[in-house]
Parts: C-alpha cells; structure tokens; sequence
C-alpha cells in the first residue's frame, strides 16, 4: 500500500483536540460542558472524514502517516497513522463520543441528583475526554508499545467515572474492572517487550518501510509459543471472551449509562483490534495452527453470551451480556483469518458500536423516565416512549443483522469466512462449525426480540405508569446513534473499500483463504 505523509499533524490534533476541550470543561458548567464535549468530538468526525478521501487518493489506498513521529530508543518509532481498519475504528469511536456527550447532559443531572451531589460537570466531562481520547489514540498508534499506553489512558479515566457516578457496589465493582483490565494490559505488555527484546520489532507499521508482519520467524518457537499466548490471553479479557469476562457484566451494568455506552461497544472491541494487528500480523502460522481452538473459543463466546442474556432481569446486564455474545463474533471473525473474515471482523466492530450504544442509550432513557432497571416491571412502554422504542429496536436490528443496518454486511462477512475455513479444512469442520454458527445466531435473535418484547410490547407493567413525557434531550442523541449506520448500509463502500484493502493484505501474509 502507498504511504501518504500528512503536511501537518492532523491526527496528533485528532487526539489533543478532545484532551484540551476536558480541560476547558473544567471551567465551563451545566450544558456549556456538554456542548464543548459534543462539539470537540464533532471536530474530530469532521477531521477524518477529511482524511476520508486521502485513504483514497491513490489507485490502491493509502496508509495516511501523522508528519510528528519520533525514533524512541530501544522502543521503536512512536507515531500515528490511519488506513482502512483505523479509519473505520476511528469514525464509529468519534461518532458514538459525540452522540453520547450530548446523550449525557439529562442523563448526569439526573444521576447528579440520584447520588444527592453537586454536579461537578467539568470533572465528568474531563474524565470523559481523556477516555475517549485514549482510544482514538489506540487505533492511530503505529507502535506496540504506544498502543499500550494508550489503552492504558482509557483505565484511569473510566475506573474513576465508574467510582464517582456508578450504581450498587461502585467501587468494588471499580476495582474489580481495574484489576481485571489491567492484569490483561500487563500480559499484552509483556509479550510486546519479550518481542522487542528478541528480535527489536516494536512497531506495527513503520513509516517508509510498511506493516511489520510475520514476526514469529524470527523469535524461535518457544518465545513464538509464550508471547502468542500472552497476546491472546491479554487481549481476550480485554474483550471479554469466556472464561475472561467476568468482569464485564459488573462493570458494564453499575457504570454510569453514558459510559456503559462506551465501554461496551466501544472499549472492548479494542482488544480485537491488537489481535488483528499484532497477534495475528506477527504470528501469521501460529494463527492459522490455533485457528480451530480460537473459533470454538469464539462460538462458546456466542452462545454462552446470548444464554445469560436470555436469564436477566436487569436491563444493563442484559446488554453487557449481550455484549459478551458480539465480541464472540468479532473474535470468529478474526480466528478465520481468511478476507472475509476479517472484513466481517472490522465492521461487526461498528456496527456493534452503533447498536450497543443505541441501546444503552435507551436503558437510559427507561432509568431516568421509568425509574427502574427491572424488565420485570417493563412492558407496553412502546406507546409512552416511542422513539427510544425504535431506537432500540434499530439496535436490536444490528445485532442480528437484519437490514437496513451494517449488521446484515458484517455478520454476512463473517459467515463466509468461517464457510471458507471449514470448507479448507474438510467436511466435519465445515459442518460442526456452520451449525454452532447457526446456533450461536438462533441465540442472539431470540434475546434480542424476547428483550424488546419484554421492554416495549405487550401489555403495560407498573413501569409504564411513571413515565410522565420522553425527554427529548435523550430520545434525540439515541436516535442519532441508531441511524448511524444505517447510513453505512446504504453506503459502504467508503468505509468498506479501504478495510478490504487493509485485512486482504494481511490476510494475504497469514494464508488466509479467499
């Protein structure tokens, strides 16, 4: 792919523009916060939709490289740079930061007042810039290390934003989503510096060079084996795969709903985006050997996830569970290795972005205009709140992939990678794997429309008696959230055609099929 070098630091700013408008905020107040918030991520969407065109401005598109890179010794080069997969990252983390910081004005001045505080909107809203910040800066990072301190720039700020403003146990729950977040960063960091260490590779791309792929050829096979499963382990509880997710429903369901609505469509998938980059660039052969280990990791995942859905009562666990069932996704996406694949694999990540966040939105408005959590006391709220109704259905609608929404093309991607793989590896692979995958999509249909039925059909429950009016200030936001991608269903191809470009190249170096 060709490089293009920026004339200025155009992503460097991308990523300070949020930072210094958390700042101002400590000094502005009230809705003034909320707007400079909502405003400065409306700038970052403007920034890459300006760079939209420069990924396209040469036959084959371009790796678009910030002019602010430095040769950091002993650690590589730490810069930025955006393509195809950063791009669609990028725009689903900017769009989704700017509807719900507008989103939070009603929802905090409610908490604010659940909690008996003064509402201190300038620290919310710092909190809240630094990490979304972080992970913009994350899916510009050129290097393994950068990427680490990045993702780390997430922890603090969303720790704190749990603690202050959360529900039930807060800071239990906290420490417990610190704890687990961060023993996984560590792991991903050690087998980072393991790697540098043995073979001087810190960088995913490198300007002037290109990817830095099929790193595994040059640490030996013990060192190859160690780091490979310090990589996938660390970033697993990051997305929160089985056996690693304990600290998500927790986490995702007591935060604040504004930060709920980032940390599960958002955060997580992060953690997909370093497998894609460095677990499977660098180790293209011990990818493709652990292929069938990951896609049953994957598919449990899937099912595991939608099943505890089905079982809870409270609404934010069950869409933190939910979310445990659509990393499944992202992550069999990945374990394909093949085109198709890892296509499905990128854009699943913002289609979930939009869905999940949607949702969230729309538990939010049920807290502050229904009062309550419990599906249990839910039911008709359809009629009282009819536009978060659509929303969540629309984001119910991504998480099935039923159209008009970008789920329908990611979850379609995904399952012909998963039929291209089973089809290379002979008839019982191909077989046991499309009827889990069938399974495993049985499951996230029946929660998903058991929930909706659950919440805004059927006959009204104690609920629906203390909804007094929808508030337009959330319904609004929440709506922008779920129709956002809809857009992309009806014009891929800007964000698709780069990632093609991207995944098909590395999965050209992994020997992925198609």
């Amino acid at each position: 792919m060709a490089e293009l070098m920026l004339g200025a630091p155009l992503l460097w700013t991308t990523v300070l523009a949020p930072v210094v408008a958390g700042a101002a905020c400590l000094v502005a107040s009230g809705r003034s916060a909320a707007l400079l918030a909502g405003f400065s991520w409306a700038l970052v969407l403007t920034s890459l939709i300006l760079l939209a065109p420069l990924v396209y401005s040469v036959d084959a598109p371009a790796v678009v490289v910030d002019p602010w890179y430095a040769e950091v010794p002993g650690l590589g080069v730490f810069g930025l740079m955006v393509d195809g997969v950063s791009l669609a990252y990028a725009i689903a983390i900017a769009t989704v930061s700017m509807g719900v910081a507008i989103y939070s004005y009603r929802y905090m001045e409610h908490r604010f007042g659940e909690l008996g505080a003064v509402p201190r909107w300038g620290v919310y809203f710092l909190l809240y810039q630094l990490f979304t910040a972080g992970m913009l800066g994350a899916v510009y990072s050129i290097n393994t290390v950068l990427f680490y301190l990045f993702l780390e720039l997430t922890l603090i700020p969303s720790f704190l934003l749990i603690v202050l403003y959360g529900y039930g146990e807060r800071v239990r729950i906290g420490l417990l989503y610190m704890v687990w977040t961060h023993a996984g960063a560590a792991l991903f960091l050690v087998a980072v510096l393991i790697i540098g260490l043995a073979t001087g590779v810190f960088n995913i791309y490198a300007p002037g060079v290109g990817y830095i792929v099929a790193v595994e050829r040059q640490l030996g096979e013990q060192l190859a084996y160690l780091t490979f499963t310090l990589l996938v382990l660390g970033l697993g509880i990051k997305m929160a795969l089985l056996g690693l997710h304990v600290w998500l429903p927790y986490a995702h369901a007591e935060a604040p709903t504004p930060i709920s609505a980032l940390l599960s469509p958002l955060l997580i998938g992060l953690g997909a985006y370093g497998l894609l980059r460095i677990g499977l660039a660098f180790y293209p052969t011990l990818w493709t050997a652990a292929s069938p280990l990951l896609l049953a990791w994957a598919l449990a995942t899937m099912i595991y996830g939608g099943l505890m859905a089905l079982t809870q009562t409270d609404i934010k666990r069950f869409l933190a569970y939910s979310s445990v069932s659509q990393m499944g996704y992202l992550m069999l996406g990945l374990a394909t290795g093949n085109y198709a694949g890892l296509s499905g694999a990128v854009l699943h990540y913002v289609s979930h972005a939009y869905g999940k966040a949607a949702l969230f939105a729309a538990a939010g408005v049920l807290i502050v205009a229904a009062h309550t959590r419990d599906m249990n006391e839910m039911g008709g709220l359809a009629s009282r709140l009819p536009y978060t109704a659509a929303a969540a259905l629309t984001g119910f609608l991504y998480l099935t992939g039923i159209p008009p929404t970008l789920g329908l093309l990611s979850e379609y991607l995904i399952a012909r990678g998963l039929a291209e793989w089973g089809y290379s590896e002979g008839g019982v692979f191909f077989t046991a794997s499309l009827a889990a995958f069938m399974v495993a999509v049985a499951v996230s249909a029946v929660y998903c429309f058991v929930g909706f039925r659950r919440v805004f059909l059927g006959r009204p429950g104690p609920a629906a008696s203390r909804v007094s009016a929808e508030p337009s200030s959330m319904a609004g936001p929440t709506l922008f959230l779920a129709l956002a991608g809809v857009v992309l269903f009806l014009f891929p191809e800007p964000l698709a055609g780069p990632v093609r470009a991207v995944v098909g190249a590395i999965a050209a170096a992994g020997g992925g099929a198609g």
